[in-house]
């Protein structure tokens, strides 16, 4: 396999890179020592072998640096909405997912899915601007509401044992 090619590193990029790896982000830090390694002239198998990271990893990186420059390589700060989910909106969840949607809510179907809740909860009922199917899984877990597959959730043991 052929090498991954590096463009000239700048002696300003190089200092940048420098002091990027003393930095206390590490994903940072490693990417730099990525480039600095490749600008040394080793290859990727060897640069795997002193990062412990895989070559499709390694070549992304470097790829980025030459599109991008540092920025390419840099952590970006993601600024997701944390979910403001209270207890009381996880045992309206756990209410709903216990009733039958047909019965209860004169919904076209009668098994809640998982992904069928996290859209109702959200988008009918706006109970949350947002919840994946992931987070309605994990309180149902809280409650005792287990998930048995795609077409039905279990939910005898949360109501026998008066825990909602």
């Amino acid at each position: 396999m052929r090498d991954t090619f590096l463009r000239f590193v700048s002696d300003d990029d190089r200092n940048l890179l420098y002091e990027m790896m003393e930095w206390n982000d590490k994903e940072s830090s490693y990417r730099a020592k990525i480039i600095l390694l490749r600008d040394k002239g080793y290859t990727v198998p060897e640069i795997r072998e002193a990062t412990n990271h895989h070559d499709t990893n390694i070549r992304k990186w470097i790829h980025r640096f030459i599109e991008q420059g540092i920025e390419g390589i840099t952590s970006k700060i993601h600024k997701h909405k944390s979910l403001k989910i209270t207890s009381e909106i996880e045992k309206k969840i756990v209410e709903i997912a216990t009733r039958n949607p047909r019965d209860g809510y004169g919904l076209p179907f009668s098994t809640w899915s998982l992904i069928l809740l996290a859209g109702y909860v959200s988008k009918e009922l706006k109970l949350v601007d947002s919840i994946s199917h992931t987070e309605i899984r994990n309180i149902l877990l809280k409650y005792r509401i287990r998930y048995i597959d795609s077409q039905r959730l279990h939910w005898e043991t949360a109501l026998t044992q008066n825990t909602i």
